[in-house]
């Protein structure tokens, strides 16, 4: 399983979308991500362990 496909399996029960954003510098090895809901952007271009943190505190604060 890939990184975009575990995260976008964490953000479907909240009605979040995950993109990958794409660069045109083939330098940069890691793969950056951010978060849609409803067509808006509602997180920064993360790395994939943070989107991690920002999707279970987006979690954390809609159960609370």
């Amino acid at each position: 399983m890939n990184e975009l496909e575990s995260l976008q399996n964490a953000a479907t029960p909240l009605g979040l979308e995950v993109h990958e954003k794409w660069t045109h510098d083939k330098r940069r090895t890691v793969k950056l991500f951010f978060l849609t809901l409803n067509g808006s952007s509602i997180s920064p271009v993360l790395d994939y362990s943070n989107l991690n943190c920002f999707i279970l505190g987006f979690n954390k604060g809609r159960n609370l």
